[in-house]
């Protein structure tokens, strides 16, 4: 009796909460009928990696005219509407930050909620819904995820070797994962947001012949469970630990007329460093690029090479088959802070191993005069990193009967 007059009360409360959370947690306690031909799609950033290529793909091939697809948005600066027929972008929080009745109610009537990083406030996982989650790269970086789960009933990975290494990544072990690649990568060869034309006058500014892209992973992170600090001097840079490094580095690009361009990760604390009063260094964020209505993927498929260390963009990277050089110098502190996903992580870095400044600028003079003597090392990682090479839009799609 007791517990039933409890559960009564509970009942009575919910119904009689009309504030935003009260509202959600109604469509939770009773959520609406599951859509059949409803998609959801959800990023971090918003618009952007895997989940706005394949959504690219859909609408370049009609599914729009058989599903309704819906773009939630996480920041309301972020927002925009899409002028497309059966696609529409509703926030997933108001004003005062609250997740709204709104957005639960349209991912849990989703048949496919399709997003890259989680949805674990949807609370509620339906048997009729696929839950698919694309992700942001196959790294080489060990776990980094406490004890929080990320549910999912398929996740996607590049290729096979990292099969193992998600599920034990991930903590979920009714999901599963599959090795059918990432859509982001066909955007290493598009070009339908002008990333080009950007990339030609950035080096056009700098006098530039050839392009470089550094993509260092996050080591301060604006989340602070997700902290990986190796205390890389004051500019919070691989190598360059302070800006008359970084000054030193833009004579060695200016001198080659190499542009080298740093894209901060965008759960990377500002970088203590700036590119003011050089010419051949410049620094990018999303929010520029954004601004710019320019992609990242497309941007840096438009690059020469890349400088990496351990993130997933060097793995995405080997599919362009152009050089790629690692910065090393935390390698021993990121791996007691960190780990790496398997065994022998250098044998699966096929490029210049660069340690200190003198081997980054070794780097940059090969770059100019196009030398490229990892090629075969490369080829080899990519073969057992990527099971496929392209088409992973279509494949993803096919596979789930969409």
């Amino acid at each position: 009796m007791k517990k039933f007059l409890k559960r009564l009360k509970r009942g009575l409360k919910r119904r009689l909460d009309f504030s935003t959370e009260g509202k959600r947690q109604r469509v939770i306690a009773d959520p609406p009928a599951v859509r059949e031909d409803s998609i959801v799609l959800v990023s971090n950033p918003d618009y952007t990696g895997n989940p706005k290529a394949l959504f690219q793909y859909m609408i370049d091939h009609g599914y729009n005219e058989k599903y309704k697809i819906t773009w939630l948005f996480n920041r309301r600066e972020d927002f925009f509407e899409f002028n497309l027929p059966n696609v529409s972008s509703v926030c997933i929080k108001n004003e005062k930050k609250e997740r709204t009745p709104e957005a639960q109610k349209i991912l849990m009537s989703a048949k496919y909620v399709i997003y890259s990083h989680n949805v674990n406030w949807c609370k509620k996982y339906r048997p009729e819904q696929t839950f698919i989650n694309l992700w942001h790269g196959s790294a080489y970086k060990g776990p980094h995820q406490g004890d929080k789960v990320i549910y999912f009933d398929y996740l996607m990975v590049t290729g096979k070797k990292f099969i193992e290494v998600f599920r034990n990544y991930m903590k979920h072990k009714d999901g599963e994962i599959i090795d059918l690649g990432y859509p982001r990568n066909e955007m290493l060869f598009t070009d339908r947001s002008g990333a080009h034309a950007y990339m030609d006058k950035l080096k056009a500014g700098a006098d530039a012949c050839k392009a470089v892209i550094w993509m260092p992973t996050f080591r301060k992170s604006t989340l602070k469970r997700l902290d990986s600090d190796t205390e890389l001097g004051e500019t919070g840079l691989p190598i360059l630990y302070d800006q008359k490094l970084i000054k030193d580095l833009d004579k060695v690009c200016r001198d080659n007329k190499v542009l080298l361009l740093i894209k901060q990760h965008f759960l990377q604390s500002d970088y203590e460093a700036s590119d003011e009063g050089l010419s051949n260094i410049r620094f990018l964020t999303d929010r520029e690029l954004l601004g710019e209505g320019v992609d990242l993927y497309e941007l840096i498929g438009s690059t020469d090479a890349m400088i990496s260390d351990y993130s997933s963009a060097a793995i995405d990277y080997m599919l362009a088959d152009r050089p790629i050089g690692y910065t090393l110098d935390d390698f021993d502190k990121y791996e007691k802070v960190r780990g790496w996903a398997f065994d022998n992580i250098l044998d699966y870095m096929p490029g210049h191993h660069m340690y200190t400044f003198a081997d980054l600028a070794d780097f940059i003079r090969d770059i100019a005069e196009s030398k490229d003597p990892h090629k075969e090392w490369r080829a080899k990682v990519t073969e057992e990193f990527h099971t496929y090479r392209d088409g992973f839009s279509e494949r993803i799609l096919e596979y789930f009967n969409i």
